[in-house]
């Protein structure tokens, strides 16, 4: 095709959108976006914006195609099973728009240099994990590069936009952000300093027929006069820390849940203790009977798979059966009070397993519509193109304000939530070098398994480098410097270290300078 051919069809091409009111096409034409997550918000997210022209993607998935992500990932075909998401994508969207440039990572994200992530003038997750959502967020802040996360449960889903301090875009009302802070004033008031104020508000609830006179005489001034002072020094002690920034994803999520693999490393040492664990307790069996590990993608490792588990929950059964119900209660019951509890005990681990439930368990599954998935990304992709424009100086609309939407897709249920800054955020806030980590311990946990818990997963610390100490009581636990203090075999419980007890990690010798976390504190849960 001629260039003036290429041209004229590309305008044809984009001639709708081109109506709307402040779109320019070679801004669009011109921009990256990035979309972390090639599931089923990435496939939607980079088919939007294939099909309006960007100039450029950059996919980044570390999953190949599934067959249980064909019913909601447009892009993906039968035959694709086993490659990599984001190359399959890349190819179906050149497919679709022939002007549009993608690079493709098959690789982590925490793996991608930097200057990858610099190239993107927005980004999009679509993680379906929380550690990969913290970590995206971190690398998001420290590069000011705005972000717009989201996730979907079933029928219901969110979307957060994340604008962090110094990524140029504008965001906020300054009008807004003053009355916010008015109130805030006003409810720290105290009496003695504004006694007419405190008293007409015990007036105006006793006298409800003069709310109008009081608020005029009494409360009026001294809102007027505080915002008066608001508004002299808004711009220099208010306005940085305020707009044109929003909370970041971790703002919102202090204590992140423990990670799977964990709960698994600790199945591998115990007995299972729910239905999953069932799951993860047959694959090691599995392995250790078949000498490897069970191919999800072949049906008869997954049928040997789903037998190995079957026998583990009966066993689970049996043995909560025998701890609820002891032979002397056991002679007590009639037949039909014995199958009623062996009924309950069924039914709070649920049915038998199915063979669906051997990937849905082991692969941490979340439970996924098409319909929800297009709603949300639909949301995500205006709000990421909303961004998009007004990083280069051009306005199709104000970014979504408050940043954060619930969807309820069984009333068809849009939630604004208002959110704030935290203080102090790991990621955004005071406690940026801080970490804490909630990580689960089998009951006969050591100093040792603490060290082998941050390991699995990725935070590999040399105990030799890194001392142990009890945050409120300043009790010291371990110190590889200290003789008396370096027993790696000690048991958490010989220490009196109970459930949700924090333990806090701080860095010794060459792993000061070398760490970027400065402390740890972590969540001990015990399995």
């Amino acid at each position: 095709m001629e260039r003036q051919d290429k041209e004229i069809f590309k305008s044809r091409m984009y001639a709708r959108q081109q109506l709307i009111e402040g779109w320019d096409q070679q801004t669009l034409e011109k921009s990256c976006v990035m979309i972390v997550g090639v599931g089923a918000l990435g496939c939607e997210v980079a088919k939007d914006f294939a099909l309006m022209g960007i100039g450029k993607l950059i996919l980044v998935d570390l999953d190949t195609v599934e067959a249980s992500n064909l019913s909601r990932q447009m892009l993906f075909r039968s035959l694709d099973v086993g490659r990599p998401k984001a190359e399959v994508a890349a190819e179906r969207l050149k497919e679709m728009n022939p002007f549009l440039k993608i690079d493709a990572y098959f690789k982590k994200l925490q793996k991608l240099p930097m200057d990858v992530y610099e190239e993107a003038d927005v980004i999009v997750a679509t993680l379906d994990n929380f550690n990969a959502r913290l970590d995206l967020n971190k690398i998001c802040i420290r590069l000011k590069k705005p972000l717009v996360e989201a996730g979907t449960v079933g029928f219901e889903g969110h979307v957060q936009v994340i604008i962090p301090k110094g990524s140029g875009i504008k965001y906020g009302k300054k009008e807004r952000e003053i009355e916010r802070i008015v109130e805030q004033k006003l409810w720290a008031l105290e009496e003695q300093d504004y006694p007419e104020y405190f008293e007409a508000l015990r007036e105006i609830e006793r006298l409800e027929e003069q709310i109008e006179r009081i608020k005029n005489e009494k409360i009026e001034p001294v809102i007027a006069k505080i915002r008066n002072e608001i508004e002299k020094e808004f711009d220099n002690k208010y306005a940085e820390e305020i707009l044109n920034q929003t909370p970041c994803y971790r703002c919102l999520i202090p204590i992140p849940p423990a990670d799977d693999k964990l709960v698994a490393a600790c199945t591998l040492v115990g007995v299972p203790r729910n239905r999953n664990h069932c799951v993860i307790k047959a694959e090691v069996n599995f392995e250790k009977k078949y000498g490897n590990k069970p191919d999800m993608n072949n049906d008869d490792d997954v049928l040997k798979l789903l037998a190995l588990a079957q026998e583990e929950l009966e066993k689970l059964r049996e043995r909560v059966f025998e701890e609820n119900v002891p032979p002397e209660k056991l002679e007590q019951l009639s037949d039909a009070e014995i199958q009623e509890w062996k009924n309950n005990i069924k039914q709070t681990f649920g049915p038998d397993f199915k063979f669906e439930d051997m990937e849905n368990i082991l692969g941490n599954k979340i439970a996924a519509v098409q319909t929800v998935s297009s709603v949300i990304a639909s949301i995500q992709s205006q709000e990421a193109l909303k961004l998009l424009f007004r990083k280069h100086g051009r306005n199709i609309g104000e970014p979504m304000d408050p940043p954060y939407v619930n969807y309820n897709g069984i009333y068809g249920r849009f939630d604004h939530l208002e959110i704030s800054k935290r203080e102090n955020c790991e990621a955004c806030g005071k406690s940026q070098g801080e970490e804490t980590i909630k990580i689960v311990v089998p009951f006969d946990a050591d100093i040792a398994y603490v060290f082998k818990a941050m390991e699995i997963i990725g935070h590999r610390l040399d105990p030799s480098e890194w001392m142990i100490t009890h945050p409120i009581s300043k009790e010291l636990f371990w110190n590889p410097y200290v003789p008396s203090m370096k027993d790696l075999k000690i048991k958490l419980k010989a220490l009196n270290i109970t459930n949700n007890d924090i333990l806090t990690l701080t860095p010794l010798g060459k792993a000061k300078t070398e760490s970027e976390i400065k402390k740890y504190n972590l969540i001990i849960s015990y399995m």
